[in-house]
């Protein structure tokens, strides 16, 4: 479509939107692409950019993001420490030092930049070597998602290379290292870190023709924004009728609440209609308690929106979205990056400063 036909598009959604990700294939190939970047990040939302990386004039590119308004960084993609597991998925091998590069080029021009680092066959046993790599360049975190798609045996990990590559990355976010997983690994799967995904339920993809999706993995439409509101067709039978995709006994699951069964887009692509990481449902479930050690002087600021709910507000941050009570909001609104952790602990007690440990935890409060 046409930049006019985005905008056009963007008005009737993007007022709602408290984020907003701009990706592909590689959205920075689109003609108009910073036409696009500036009318999505005209709204209230943050704008995320995912790429590859690779851009025809990088310092060109990187000089016109900088101190762009509401952009909240690039999510770029780095499938490995070298360039053979980077090219076994990206499919370009070639193309690793460039990458390299580019990031480092936008992280000393003051761009916020995560990597994406897919667990792969060749690349499952890097993890700790991409952090590092990551960590050399500038980046903020380092995300490992899991594969989502068709099945592909000679890219996938095998089911015990997944095992040991997600106890892992545990063992980094336990000892405070800047890494996350990626969305739905499930808890029958092994006890992890990972969120549920929220397609369907805070999040849809619309796809370069105005077709609406569930999620950027789903195969299935809901239907059309040139043809129906966002309003409408969130609340469709087609909708509802994906989001009750899920097998019935993942809903007896005592950890459902937390990892929502799984992936619905994968069961949707496998012949047999399941995710290969769900196991049986767990009869007992007992989340990790968290770190929850806050720097007492620290001045928080809160990086939430809050949107009025029927039980108070959901809080609404980059990627997470955080159910809250109405006698919650005097806390968020304290955090304003005028009092520290301790004063707020003095004002709040332990019901306010446990809320603000967790969304400390999911990055929902910065620092000032």
């Amino acid at each position: 479509m046409p930049a006019s036909s985005w905008e056009a598009l963007l008005a009737t959604f993007a007022p709602h939107a408290a984020q907003i990700r701009l990706t592909g294939g590689e959205p920075t190939l689109y003609p108009d692409f910073f036409r696009i970047l500036e009318l999505a990040t005209s709204y209230d939302a943050w704008v995320t950019i995912y790429t590859n990386g690779r851009w025809k004039n990088p310092a060109q590119f990187v000089e016109r993001l900088e101190g762009w308004p509401n952009l909240s960084g690039l999510l770029v993609s780095l499938h490995g420490a070298f360039p053979e597991s980077h090219g076994s998925f990206s499919g370009t091998s070639s193309s690793f030092d460039e990458v390299l590069a580019n990031i480092l080029l936008a992280t000393e021009n003051g761009i916020k930049v995560t990597l994406s680092t897919v667990l792969t066959h060749l690349g499952w046993d890097e993890i700790e070597k991409v952090v590092a790599l990551g960590q050399q360049l500038g980046v903020q975190c380092t995300t490992f998602p899991r594969y989502l798609g068709n099945p592909l045996p000679e890219i996938e990990p095998t089911w015990e290379e997944m095992l040991t590559a997600v106890k892992r990355i545990e063992a980094l976010i336990e000892a405070d290292v800047p890494v996350q997983h990626g969305i739905c690994i499930p808890q029958c799967f092994v006890p992890n870190d990972s969120k549920g995904c929220q397609a369907g339920v805070a999040l849809v993809a619309v796809d370069p023709w105005g077709n609406v999706r569930p999620c950027n993995f789903s195969p299935t439409v809901i239907g059309s924004l040139h043809k129906a509101s966002i309003y409408e067709l969130w609340h469709s039978d087609a909708m509802n009728a994906w989001r009750a995709l899920m097998p019935s006994e993942c809903t007896t699951c005592a950890a459902y609440s937390v990892c929502h069964g799984g992936c619905r887009a994968v069961q949707e692509l496998r012949p047999d209609g399941r995710d290969p990481l769900r196991g049986e449902p767990l009869s007992e479930y007992s989340p990790s308690p968290g770190i929850h050690e806050l720097p007492a002087d620290a001045r928080p600021r809160a990086a939430v929106r809050m949107r009025p709910e029927s039980f108070g507000y959901a809080l609404l941050g980059q990627g997470h979205i955080v159910p809250v009570s109405a006698e919650a909001r005097p806390v968020i609104e304290a955090c304003d990056g005028s009092a520290t952790f301790s004063e707020l602990t003095a004002r709040f007690g332990q019901g306010g400063i446990d809320l603000l440990g967790e969304l400390w935890e999911l990055g929902m409060l910065k620092a000032v």
